[in-house]
């Protein structure tokens, strides 16, 4: 199989970067070069990883001014995670932060929490709107908050889904909800191999494209694999979860070749046939086929009744205009 790569800059990317912890950086670039990759780390997510990795000894003061920003922006968002676990935990409701945590330098645009009930929802709004923040968009499930201390926002909801349809059992969630210490302090959050699951969901369902973001956090959390694997059959995503692990492994071949570390850990998950999404010009973000999107909504209301059970909630959000709006909008979009 030949790799050739030359006009992707994402795979680029990836070398510049390497894997942390598990594949050095195998290339480099001019200093010069710098802003052209940085935009393109910001497009799938990873500024801060690119910056702290492949540029932090860069003297361009402008790209120094710029990592400084991003270092503020991830210590923030680390305060108001903070803020609203400790708040959390003083009123007593169930919740696990999902989506928001990863395992290399990042920087949420939002905080995610999944509540166990409405009631836990309008506790927590209530809670969080008397602590100075404001409610913005309303959903079938959920409410988005505004911070005016930390300028970000708190998307509360109680389940997760995309125009009404759940694609994640709630219930099952909470069963792989664990206390982590991050920040200094005890906080609720969703197990790697369940966080893994969300990811690949969130991937496929919501956003429809898979990110670098996606692929250091698949390739950062291999040894949860497994357990993901598992895992996705009670959820009723498999389909999902492969997907994204061939996008993952395809990533891997073309940046670092077939001897690369991560090559056993596919083979004993059974991953294959990644042939077909080798193409001339492998960029990412890369947008799924309609084809494997498809499938994947398909298998995904036939085999699990809450999807199923939520299509109700889908049809009502498909008799407003702007669920065509977003549609058009989703499907013109380069990145979220």
């Amino acid at each position: 199989m030949q790799f050739t790569d030359k006009t992707s800059n994402s795979i680029v990317l990836v070398r510049l970067i390497g894997i942390p912890g598990i594949c050095k950086p195998t290339t480099n670039v001019g200093k010069e070069s710098i802003p052209n990759f940085l935009s393109l780390a910001e497009q799938n997510k990873i500024p801060l990883l690119f910056l702290e990795t492949a540029a932090y000894d860069t003297k361009n003061q402008n790209i120094q001014h710029i990592l400084s920003q991003y270092r503020e922006r991830r210590k923030n968002a680390s305060d108001l995670i903070a803020f609203t676990a400790n708040l959390f935990e003083k009123i007593g409701v169930r919740y696990t932060f999902f989506k928001t945590l990863k395992p290399f330098p990042y920087t949420p645009s939002d905080v995610d929490v999944l509540l166990w009930s409405d009631n836990s929802l309008k506790i927590v709004a209530k809670a969080l709107k008397n602590q100075g923040c404001i409610p913005l968009e309303k959903n079938a499930y959920g409410v988005t908050m505004f911070s005016q201390k930390y300028k970000m926002n708190i998307d509360l909801t109680t389940q997760i889904a995309v125009s009404g349809l759940v694609y994640l059992n709630k219930e099952l969630l909470f069963d792989n909800v664990s206390r982590l210490e991050v920040y200094e302090m005890q906080i609720q959050t969703l197990e790697p191999s369940a966080d893994l699951l969300v990811v690949a969901a969130h991937s496929i369902f919501k956003e429809q494209m898979y990110t670098l973001s996606d692929y250091y956090t698949f390739t950062m959390l291999l040894q949860h694999w497994k357990e993901a694997i598992k895992l996705a059959e009670k959820f009723h995503i498999k389909h999902a979860l492969e997907t994204v692990l061939k996008m993952t492994m395809a990533t891997t071949l073309i940046a670092f070749g077939p001897t690369n570390p991560l090559t056993k850990k596919f083979e004993e998950i059974g991953v294959v046939n990644t042939a077909k999404l080798f193409s001339q010009n492998f960029e990412l973000p890369k947008k799924y086929d309609l084809t494997t999107l498809a499938v994947a909504f398909f298998k995904k209301i036939k085999d699990d009744p809450v999807s199923m059970k939520s299509l109700s909630h889908m049809a009502r959000s498909a008799s407003n205009f702007s669920f065509y709006r977003k549609i058009m909008e989703h499907v013109a979009r380069k990145t979220y």
